[in-house]
């Protein structure tokens, strides 16, 4: 370029050229600001979004202490949907559940969390818990026998501390549902795995009267007679002795059952003791009558 053409150049360039140079210079730096900015709010955002679930909490534990369950439960709920991953998401569960058990009285709702929580989150320690919830919910609520031993029977297997309490209730699903020989079979799996239950007064009473239920007479007698040597001073052992003398009063020994009722001095059920000995009287006087 010679030096006509470097100044005709320079001519056509002008202020204008350097305008414009200072105009995208300073579109640069707004882009990096702008740039600089969403990052920013970006790191802002996930640092806020990371800490959501432990404030949901707090805030529906708060909402707990203040007697206010339905907002609390809104909490938990907006908790483990949006933030199934969180710590809390499992115990959030739990609370959900309790909280439709109890204060709500939402009982379908409340086993739907508790087995959402057994489902989803199966190695959790809240997971017994739950099972327990949901097997109570269903058989004492609910009152579906059959699905509250499925859950009782999920919660032995996982090695519940108070297995013989657990098999217990399903023993007495069992009863619920007459079907004497499977809580027989409970009751005998419980006798055998728990020699030290302290339910076992109970669970010999409840096996015999399994038996009588199912029409083994003598196998329910020879059960009651031996609840009540090994267990003489239980409140069972009482309950035995007046199946006992029901057992004599049936093959017609009257006087020997109105003997074994009138030593019942401290059953509980004084009333119903009164009118068996009432009506025994009755009938001894009208047989020495008609002699």
């Amino acid at each position: 370029m010679n030096l006509n053409q470097l100044k005709k150049e320079l001519k056509r360039q002008g202020p204008g050229a350097q305008k414009n140079k200072r105009r995208s210079l300073r579109l640069i730096l707004l882009l990096l600001l702008v740039c600089c900015l969403l990052v920013v709010l970006a790191f802002a955002y996930r640092s806020y979004d990371k800490t959501t679930p432990e404030r949901l909490f707090s805030k529906g534990l708060s909402l707990e202490s203040q007697g206010r369950p339905d907002r609390a439960l809104a909490s938990y709920e907006r908790l483990f949907e949006n933030y199934p991953d969180a710590v809390q998401a499992p115990e959030s569960l739990f609370r959900a559940g309790r909280i439709s058990r109890f204060d709500l009285r939402q009982d379908q709702k409340a086993l739907f969390l508790f087995l959402k929580l057994e489902h989803d989150y199966p190695e959790n320690d809240y997971v017994t818990a739950a099972q327990l919830e949901a097997a109570e919910l269903t058989k004492y609520r609910l009152r579906n026998y059959a699905q509250a031993i499925v859950v009782y029977q999920r919660l032995f297997d996982n090695g519940s501390e108070d297995g013989d309490q657990i098999l217990y209730e399903i023993a007495d699903c069992y009863f619920r549902l007459n079907n004497f020989s499977q809580a027989r079979i409970e009751l005998d799996a419980l006798l055998e795995r728990y020699p030290e239950s302290s339910l076992r007064a109970e669970v010999l009473y409840r096996r015999a009267s399994a038996l009588l239920l199912d029409g083994k007479d003598e196998e329910a007698r020879s059960g009651f007679q031996a609840l009540i040597e090994s267990f003489p001073q239980s409140p069972y052992a009482l309950e035995a002795k007046f199946n006992l003398a029901e057992f004599l009063e049936t093959e017609e020994r009257l006087k020997d059952a109105l003997k074994a009722y009138r030593k019942l001095t401290n059953y509980p059920r004084q009333e119903l003791l009164q009118q068996k000995i009432a009506r025994l009287e009755k009938r001894i006087a009208k047989k020495k009558k008609a002699l």
